[in-house]
């Protein structure tokens, strides 16, 4: 039997919901033998097994994303965005501008090094500026992984997730223009450029109004449940996971980017408290499982992409193109962000990785350019995917060892750290 249709005879075997069940406990053994045996974080493990399925034909996933599938990866994003803008302070951050430039220029940096790069090598400006938008993403889901995994804590590690954040914020909000207002000429060409329409321009406030609304409704149901004295019990966490389950699906039907919402949602969650967000222990769990599943979900929509020569070096060259940007535009203002230049290299390392975030925004452009001009929606696609698995792994490895390298992370590397009598971080 050939290898691709591998998965397909196993979910007619087992059917489909024992095959996932089957995938997500090989993907959780294969994260524990990857964290025990390296040091490096599961999700290495998530995603090997994520590639192996999508290559195997492994559970049959449409693309664009679409229906379940779609809301999983909203809900399991969303929960990484709320955490990680939940601890954004408005007030500290207004007073530092050098700051917001930084992560301003690093990432229009990865926007215009991919955008060139892919022109170069003569991509259309659709297809250039659609995949260079996708490669402005960080991604504060990995960090969250990455600093759970190492148990990393420091100026390092927070400097790391708030500017891949902020970065985030960026890529949503061009990814909504360029999706929403912009589209390519309609035909059939990959060399086409973009358009601008007054419908499109209406359809993006449109849009635009739709994401505030389900931000401010988020934080509505969200704030008062927060302040009560039993907030961290699990039922609370489940309620959580509801709001942002019903959110996606408002968002998917109605419009608005539930991503964005939820964004907004943490930053304004953060700045009604005094305090930081202390967030259920039940809800710190289901966003681990959300992260496997979507980590393993990146990784095999990848997997299914037809690899040959040409696109292997467009995608080496998008993806080297997008960390130059990253860690050039870090490096290239870090003098006057408060925590010393030398320190700014671990922070640039953060900036690397690229996952559930990023593949949502390809996800839309696809979902939204196919009907306009089928071949720019290929040719993202062929592109976008495997450059964001490249750039999960890669970022990855840089980030852990950026972060063991700066002394924020627990360190616990090789078979020999297993009978260390050091401190491990995975004791």
């Amino acid at each position: 039997m050939p290898l691709p249709q591998i998965g397909g005879w196993l979910e007619h075997s087992v059917g489909p919901l024992m095959s996932w069940c089957i995938l997500v406990a090989a993907a959780a053994l294969a994260g524990h033998m990857v964290f025990r045996l390296t040091g490096f974080p599961r999700m290495l493990g998530y995603t090997v097994v994520g590639l192996f399925a999508g290559w195997l034909g492994f559970g049959d996933l449409p693309w664009p994303l679409q229906g379940n599938t779609q809301v999983l990866l909203h809900t399991a994003v969303g929960t990484s965005m709320l955490i990680a803008a939940s601890q954004i302070s408005l007030k500290w951050l207004l007073r530092q501008p050098f700051l917001l430039l930084q992560s301003l220029v690093e990432s229009m940096a990865a926007l215009v090094l991919v955008t060139g790069t892919l022109q170069l090598l003569g991509m259309g400006w659709a297809v250039s500026l659609g995949v260079g938008v996708v490669a402005m993403a960080a991604s504060p889901s990995v960090l969250l992984r990455i600093s759970s995994d190492l148990r990393s804590s420091g100026a390092v590690t927070d400097r790391s997730l708030l500017m891949a954040t902020l970065g985030c914020i960026y890529a949503l909000v061009l990814g909504l223009v360029i999706t929403v207002a912009w589209s390519p000429v309609p035909g059939t060409d990959a060399q086409s450029g973009l358009v601008l329409t007054a419908a499109g321009m209406g359809h993006l406030l449109w849009n635009l109004g739709l994401t505030l609304l389900w931000a401010l409704l988020t934080t509505a149901v969200l704030w008062p449940v927060l302040r009560w004295t039993s907030s961290r019990s699990d039922s609370t966490a489940l309620y959580m996971l509801a709001v942002l389950v019903a959110a996606s699906l408002l968002a998917e039907r109605l419009g608005g980017s539930s991503a964005l919402g939820f964004v907004l949602a943490g930053v304004m969650l953060r700045n009604l408290s005094p305090k930081p967000m202390v967030w259920p222990s039940a809800f710190m769990a289901g966003n681990t499982m959300l992260n496997l599943l979507m980590f393993v979900l990146v990784a095999s929509m990848a997997g299914q992409m037809a690899p040959s020569a040409a696109l292997i070096s467009v995608v080496a060259a998008a993806s080297l193109a997008r960390l130059l940007g990253k860690m050039g535009g870090v490096l290239l203002l870090g003098a006057g962000t408060g925590i010393g230049w030398l320190r700014q290299w671990p922070v640039a390392c953060a900036q690397s990785p690229s996952s559930g975030l990023a593949l949502l925004i390809a996800s839309a452009q696809v979902a939204q350019w196919a009907a306009v001009n089928p071949e720019v929606a290929i040719s993202v696609s062929s592109i976008a995917l495997p450059m964001i698995v490249l750039c999960e792994v890669i970022g990855v490895l840089l980030a852990s060892l950026a972060l063991w390298r700066s002394g924020e992370a627990h360190r616990g590397i090789g078979l020999s750290a297993l009978t260390s009598k050091e401190k491990r971080h995975d004791t």
